[in-house]
C-alpha cells in the first residue's frame, strides 16, 4: 500500500515527545507499506536547524525506508498515487486539503490530532480564569473541528480525546492510536532518592508554566523538608525566565543529545503539569526507563494508570512536595512504582503491543468511503493548475 503522510517539517525524535512518537509511526508504518513524507516546511527548518543536522534527520528517515516527496506537496500529489493520505496535525488540512481531494480521489484522508488542541486551550483558560484565554480556546476548537470535518478519519490518542470528540464532532469516525515508547532493560535504582528530573521541550507552553510552578512553589517547600534534593530540566528552546532559574539546586541543561545518561542518574521524575491534553511522553517516558513519577491529573491523563499503584499523582504544591519526600523516604513504595510503571508501560505502550493496533486503523481506515469534492472546487482547482502549468511560471521570480 502507497502512504502519504503530509507535515510541516522532518520529526527530530530527540528534541520533543511529539516528534518521537511521530518518527515511530513511521517506522511502524515503513515496515508494511511503502511510506511517502512531504515536509512543506524543510527549507524553513535547514535555516533554523542547519542542512547538516537536517541531513542526519533525513539519513534516519532513509534508514527505515521512508522516502521523501518530489519536491513539493502539490507536485507529489500530482505525479503519484496513495491509497491513504495522513495529515500529522490539522493544522495543514485547510491548505492541502483540496487538492488532495482533486489529485487523489480515492485516498482516505486521516489526520493525526496528536491531541485535541482546544481542550489544551480550555485547560489553560480554566486555570487562569481570563476571558481572553477562554476567546482563543473558542477559536481554536471552531477551526480544529472545521479541519476534522474535511477528513475519513480522526486519529486520537487516548480514549478521552476521542469521547471529547464524539460529543464536539459526532460526524467524526475515530480511530485510537496511542503514545509508542521504546522499553529499555529495566535496571534497579538505590537510595537515597533525591536526584529529580523534568524533561519537556519549551516551545510548548505547559512545560513552561509546569517548570516555573515547580521552582517557585513546589521545590521550596520539599527542601524544608530535606535541602539535599536536586532538580535537571532538560528540554530545547528554554526561554530566558526559565534559564534564570539555574542555582546550586536547579540545573537547566537545555537540549542533550540523549536522555538515556539522565533517566538513568535520576531517582524520580516529576511532570507537576497545570494545563494540557492528550497523552504526555514525558510520562510514558520516564515509566519506560523504570522511573517513578510524581504528576498531576492533567499529567496522568489518558494512560490508564493507578495512583499508588504505578504513579503518584498530586494537586496542590504541598501534596506534591509531601508526595516526592514520601517516595523518596519509603523505599517499598519506590520499589513499588518503579516496576509496576515500567511493565505497565511495556504491556500497553511499547512498539511491539502498538503494532497491532496500528494494523486494525489503517485496516479500519480502508473501509471507508473517501469524501468527495464539489464540482465547483474541481473546476477552480482545474483553472488553477492549468493556470500555473502554461501561464503563471512566467510571471515567477527566477
Amino acid at each position: 500500500m502507497k502512504i502519504l503522510i503530509i507535515c510541516s517539517q522532518i520529526p527530530m525524535p530527540d528534541r520533543a515527545s511529539g516528534d518521537l512518537r511521530f518518527y515511530t509511526l513511521l517506522k511502524l508504518i515503513a515496515e508494511l507499506h511503502q511510506v511517502t513524507l512531504c515536509p512543506f516546511n524543510l527549507e524553513e527548518q535547514h535555516q533554523k536547524m542547519g542542512k547538516a543536522a537536517i541531513k542526519g534527520y533525513i539519513e534516519q528517515l532513509e534508514n527505515i525506508n521512508i522516502c521523501l516527496g518530489s519536491i513539493d506537496v502539490l507536485t507529489t500529489l500530482r505525479h503519484e498515487q496513495f491509497d491513504l493520505v495522513i495529515f500529522e496535525l490539522y493544522h495543514y488540512v485547510r491548505r492541502y486539503i483540496d487538492f488532495v481531494r482533486f489529485h487523489q480521489p480515492q485516498a482516505r484522508v486521516l489526520i493525526d490530532s496528536v491531541d485535541i488542541h482546544f481542550n489544551r486551550f480550555f485547560s489553560k483558560a480554566i486555570l487562569t480564569g481570563k476571558a481572553s484565554d477562554f476567546e482563543k480556546a473558542e477559536i481554536q476548537k471552531k477551526q480544529e473541528l472545521a479541519a476534522y470535518q474535511q477528513a475519513d478519519l480522526i486519529i486520537v490518542v487516548t480514549e478521552d480525546d476521542g469521547l471529547i470528540l464524539n460529543k464536539e464532532a459526532p460526524y467524526t469516525k475515530i480511530g485510537l492510536l496511542p503514545n509508542i515508547h521504546r522499553i529499555p532493560e529495566f535496571l534497579d535504582s538505590h537510595p537515597p532518592y533525591n536526584k529529580l528530573l523534568f524533561v519537556g521541550a519549551f516551545n510548548h507552553e505547559p512545560n513552561v508554566d509546569a517548570v516555573l510552578y515547580f521552582c517557585g512553589e513546589i521545590f521550596p517547600l520539599l527542601l524544608e523538608m530535606n535541602s539535599n534534593f536536586t532538580l535537571e530540566v532538560i528540554g530545547p528552546n528554554p526561554p530566558e525566565y526559565v534559564l534564570a532559574l539555574q542555582s546550586d539546586k536547579v540545573f537547566i541543561r537545555g537540549f542533550v543529545e540523549s536522555l538515556d545518561e539522565y533517566y538513568r542518574k535520576a531517582h524520580i521524575s516529576v511532570a507537576p503539569l497545570r494545563f494540557g491534553a492528550g497523552m504526555k511522553g514525558k510520562i510514558g517516558e520516564a515509566l519506560s526507563f523504570g522511573l517513578p513519577v510524581v504528576t498531576t491529573q492533567v499529567g496522568a491523563e489518558g494512560f490508564g494508570l493507578s495512583a499508588g499503584e504505578n504513579i503518584l499523582v498530586s494537586e496542590t504544591a504541598l501534596d506534591f512536595a509531601e508526595s516526592i519526600f514520601k517516595l523518596s523516604q519509603d523505599n517499598q513504595l519506590y520499589k513499588k512504582l518503579s516496576t509496576n510503571g515500567y511493565h505497565f508501560i511495556k504491556a500497553n505502550y511499547s512498539e511491539e503491543s502498538t503494532r497491532t493496533k496500528l494494523l486494525n486503523l489503517i485496516n479500519q481506515a480502508l473501509l471507508i468511503s473517501p469524501k468527495r469534492l464539489s464540482n465547483p472546487s474541481k473546476i477552480k482547482h482545474w483553472l488553477q493548475f492549468n493556470y500555473n502549468r502554461y501561464i503563471g511560471w512566467r510571471f515567477q521570480p527566477i
